[in-house]
């Protein structure tokens, strides 16, 4: 077979399930109709923050496991109608305490609290109305200064949604329908290599993948209708906190 052929057919696998708009070719998930108001930054980065900070904890692929552990303990609780994506913080809101603390208790067993009580100490700790604040406090003694800086790491990492840990941010929210089983695809549409986004950043997968997350998280959180109290309240806060630092991550979108 020819390189020419073999790069033809390469090309045609990346767009399987691609629709053709003029001259540009329209992934699947950029195919729903979508909230064109939501901002990754000030919207979405806010509710999936706490993954991020858990991702830079303890690396992608522990994290990953992680969460999948936490969304099927949810599933577990939660009542069959309460709806929601538990990638996103505010959706913890929807349980009531006795679940809140059967969670605890999961968690608990799992050996998880103790490392998420830890993990998730800048927004537990900072954060009044933080939706996470019922699994506790950390064991471990930080400054003020110390969670700021935690913070202001993370979210400088995961402010660009292109970036990998960005991109994984955006990919929690399938992560989560996919593991509780909660979404369906078509049989036409061509599911990208997930892994390839950590395995092989850079490449056509990756790239594939990365654009697919993106776009089936904008595609839901827009659906979703997601209360924006905690998202207002985590940059209000953000910027009394440390005002320079924070005002120019959020312009930066």
């Amino acid at each position: 077979m020819s390189k020419r052929k073999r790069n033809k057919e390469k090309r045609w696998k990346l767009l399987d399930g691609h629709k053709k708009v003029g001259k540009r070719f329209v992934p699947p998930m950029m195919q729903l109709p979508m909230n064109t108001s939501v901002s990754y930054v000030n919207d979405m980065l806010p509710e999936l923050v706490w993954i991020g900070l858990l991702n830079e904890k303890i690396g992608y692929v522990r994290a990953a496991r992680v969460l999948e552990k936490i969304f099927l303990m949810v599933e577990d609780v939660k009542d069959t109608e309460q709806h929601g994506n538990f990638a996103l913080i505010s959706t913890f809101n929807l349980l009531n305490d006795d679940q809140k603390i059967s969670l605890r208790e999961k968690l608990n067993e799992e050996g998880l609290l103790e490392l998420l009580q830890d993990t998730l100490a800048p927004l537990t700790l900072l954060y009044e109305n933080c939706p996470l604040s019922f699994l506790g406090p950390p064991s471990s003694v930080y400054t003020e200064e110390e969670l700021v800086a935690i913070l202001k790491k993370c979210v400088g990492r995961v402010i660009n949604k292109y970036d990998t840990p960005g991109v994984l941010l955006n990919g929690a929210m399938l992560l989560s329908r996919l593991v509780t089983k909660t979404i369906k695809f078509l049989s036409d549409i061509n599911l990208p290599d997930f892994n390839a986004v950590i395995n092989s950043p850079g490449s056509d997968e990756a790239k594939h993948a990365a654009g697919f997350m993106r776009a089936y998280a904008l595609g839901e959180f827009g659906t979703l209708k997601v209360d924006t109290s905690w998202a207002r309240h985590f940059w209000n806060q953000s910027f009394e906190l440390s005002p320079c630092e924070f005002s120019r991550e959020i312009s930066s979108e």
